[in-house]
This record gives structure tokens, sequence and C-alpha cells, in this order.
């Protein structure tokens, strides 16, 4: 019985790690990494003198954190997902499928980009815009879909013991980040990403709450047991 309780806890303590630490990584990896390098200033010409030069070191810096950002991120979503089943279905699935949405195109839209920077001098000027404008477009929609996923995950909080600010908050700004979004699509230059940031801070916050959470109750950080209700409840 000691064995199987001491196995039981150090499970949960794995789990509570994972959550916290894809959490944390998969907010402060795009909120640092585009603080240190949000890429080449100007347009055409401009632009492409800057990239004939190489990139600099920080840029590398920034695209390991967003890289490690986005895989946090996949993790995460896949967590609150299989958390959310037994609860919250139908939000679990829909979470499920807006992450799958969100990495698809974020893998779809990143590699432009990426033949942008390394063939700057043979693609031309325009060339090297389009494709620099495909990932800002990328961007738009990978923002409505992880704010879909995580209006779902908010929703789906809502049928648990979540704290209802930790579940409200999601909820609401994943709503506006859907119609931010929308209008993004419609209208690429009045995108306004506010409550995708909004998003990212309820990262961390989530990550917070869960390491002050207590270790046995880490099985159920998001879900049926009351790890997140010591806070605000």
């Amino acid at each position: 019985m000691r064995r199987d309780a001491f196995c039981g806890q150090r499970g949960a303590m794995t789990k509570k790690t994972l959550l916290t630490s894809s959490a944390l990584l998969a907010s402060l990896g795009p909120l640092v990494g585009n603080g240190i390098y949000a890429g080449p200033e100007g347009t055409g010409q401009e632009r492409l003198d800057v990239l004939a030069q190489g990139l600099p070191t920080p840029a590398y810096v920034a695209m390991a954190l967003e890289i490690a950002g986005f895989l946090a991120a996949i993790v995460l979503l896949g967590i609150l997902s299989v958390r959310l089943r037994d609860r919250a279905p139908v939000a679990a699935v829909v979470t499920a499928i807006a992450a799958a949405a969100a990495t698809a195109v974020k893998l779809a839209t990143v590699a432009p980009v990426m033949v942008a920077y390394r063939d700057a001098e043979a693609l031309g000027a325009d060339l090297v815009d389009a494709l620099v404008a495909i990932g800002g477009m990328g961007f738009v929609l990978y923002g409505l879909l992880l704010s879909t996923a995580l209006c779902a995950v908010g929703v789906g909080l809502l049928r648990t013991e979540t704290s209802r600010w930790l579940a409200w908050w999601p909820a609401v700004a994943g709503a506006l980040g859907v119609v931010a979004g929308g209008v993004g699509v419609a209208a690429p230059d009045s995108y306004v990403p506010i409550p995708f940031l909004l998003l990212l801070l309820w990262m961390i916050a989530l990550a917070v709450v869960t390491a002050m959470s207590r270790t046995d109750d880490a099985e159920g950080a998001v879900g049926a047991n009351p790890a997140l209700t010591g806070v605000g409840h």
C-alpha cells in the first residue's frame, strides 16, 4: 500500500511538473523571444539589405525560444484536452481539433519565412516581402485557432472545480481572440493581438497556481479534482 501511494504521489508530481513547465514555456517562449528580436525592420529593399547581412545572434536566440514555446503549447493543449475529456468532453474535442489546426497552420506558414531569411538575395525584395507576409498572416490564423482552443478550455474548466477566475479568463480572452482573428483575416492590418497576449499571460497564471497547488492534487490540476481551487474560488 505504501509503495502504491508513493508511486501515485510520484506520478502526480511528474504530471504537475509537466503541466507547470509546459504552461510557463508556452507563454514565456513567444513573449521573451519576440521581445529579443521581432524580425527584420523595413520592407522591400530595406528588408533585403538587412537580411543580406545575415541575422544577428539575438535572432537565433529568439527563434529558439519561440520554437520551444510552440512545442510547449502543443504539450499544454494536449494535457488540457485529456484532463477535460471526462467532465467536459465537447470542450476537450474542440480543444484538440483547434490545437491540431493551429499546429498545422503554424508549421505551414513558418516555412516560407525560413526560406525568405535563408535565400533573401536570390529571391529579391518583392518575393521576400510576400513570403514574410505569409508568415504574418499565419500568425493571425494561429492566434484565431489558439484562441478557439483556449476558449474551449475555459468553457470546459467551468464544469470542473477549477477556480472561477482561472476558467473565465481563457473563456473570455479566447472569445475576444476569435473575434480579433476574424477581423484580422478580413483586414490583416487591423488585427489586434491583445487577446492573444492575455492568453499567454493566463498560461503564466496557470503555471503559478499549479505550482502552488498541493502535490497530491496534481493529478487533477485541471479536471475533476480541486487542485486549482485554492485561489479565488
